[in-house]
């Protein structure tokens, strides 16, 4: 069994609170704007609310098999064949999103950054930073984004408090958006967003117990949904929502807006450095993931190599997209509404199998006490 570390529950919140995070830096704000109109918001709590309700059922699972992660419970409640069909999804879901982030930061890099730089050449690069973080394996990741989530956070709060001056309240009208129905539906749909929070159930021997597990999996969720949702309020407040859905980087824009005299405006930096550590840090999270759980479907020691193999095809699905409509409406929006699929049905087709497996196991003492 590869060797993952162990680290505290402060660490494991941080790498998946700034996995979930990285996503609000790029098109999403805009897409969600296209489908509920000004109250992106509001419809992202119910996307939370709806991936709480799901780990609850992932955390009941980790309960019936106390020390296990989910890659052993599929194996050990519904098989080796049918067990590592359900591994081998998650391990799609997060190689594809993987590179779906990667091709979504590239091409928003370069609308705004380096224009004339071809894709292929800013990935290359990307991802030599992810194989060297990913080398260093779990743990290192999980305390380095402990040291750097109060660096992003503090950034991420700066740039959209001093974007307040463009805040407009009238821009939330209608508060309902297209209607509460779009709402709603649209709210269940996308909880793809905050589905990382199964990475502590796939990391669980890492941790120090279910109530860790618990703990990480609910705190990432609420954390994330907090600042998502106020990162596409401030986008709902500085611009209309008819013309907001037509924005590439709505956080990047209303950074570029911050004008307060000639010597304090264009703050770019400060949000570059915010958005490129924290894409940095989620693509590795998910590359590292779909590797290690290959190497536990496959009983391979060690992982390494099968990482510099997920790099490559990491970039190899990331530069298969035409342009930017295609990642943000084809791979990025499909992700979001089905991704989570892939997540409740094994859990709860093995949940299932292992409620049966448990009143097998106990039909016997019953015999013979009434005996």
């Amino acid at each position: 069994m590869i060797k993952e570390g162990k680290f505290g529950p402060q660490e494991a919140i941080s790498l998946i609170t700034i996995t979930i995070v990285a996503r609000v830096f790029f098109t999403s704000p805009s897409v969600i704007t296209r489908f509920v109109g000004s109250a992106g918001w509001l419809m992202t709590l119910i996307s939370a609310a709806t991936a709480l309700v799901i780990f609850s059922l992932v955390y009941l699972l980790l309960r019936k098999w106390p020390g296990k992660n989910l890659i052993d419970i599929y194996e050990l409640s519904a098989g080796r064949f049918i067990g590592s069909i359900f591994s081998l999804a998650l391990f799609a879901g997060f190689l594809i999103d993987g590179s779906a982030l990667l091709r979504e930061f590239t091409e928003v890099m370069k609308v705004y950054v380096l224009p004339v730089s071809p894709p292929s050449y800013i990935m290359g690069l990307f991802l030599i930073g992810v194989l060297i973080v990913s080398i260093y394996g779990l743990e290192t990741q999980a305390r380095l984004a402990r040291v750097l989530a109060p660096v992003l956070f503090i950034g991420l709060v700066a740039v959209l408090i001093l974007a307040g001056q463009n805040y407009s309240i009238h821009r939330l009208s209608p508060f309902f958006g297209y209607g509460l129905d779009k709402i709603i539906i649209r709210g269940i749909r996308r909880n793809s967003v905050y589905g990382y929070s199964i990475i502590a159930a796939i990391i669980a021997g890492s941790l120090q117990g279910l109530e860790h597990i618990k703990k990480v999996g609910y705190a990432s969720i609420i954390i994330s949904a907090i600042l998502i949702s106020g990162c596409v309020l401030c986008f709902s407040l500085t611009f209309p929502y008819y013309t907001a859905q037509e924005i590439t980087s709505p956080l990047y824009e209303m950074v570029s807006l911050i004008d307060y005299g000639r010597f304090f405006q264009r703050l770019d930096t400060i949000f570059l450095f915010t958005w490129n550590i924290a894409t940095l840090l989620a693509v590795t999270v998910e590359v590292y993931m779909a590797a290690s759980i290959y190497c536990k479907v496959f009983r391979i020691q060690d992982i390494r190599p099968i990482i510099a193999s997920m790099c490559v095809l990491t970039f190899t699905i990331a530069i298969t997209p035409s342009d930017l409509e295609e990642v943000a409406l084809g791979y990025v929006n499909r992700l979001r509404e089905y991704l989570w699929l892939g997540v409740l049905i094994p859990v709860i087709i093995t949940l299932l199998l292992s409620t049966i497996k448990d009143r097998k196991k106990r039909k016997p003492a019953k015999t013979k006490k009434s005996r």
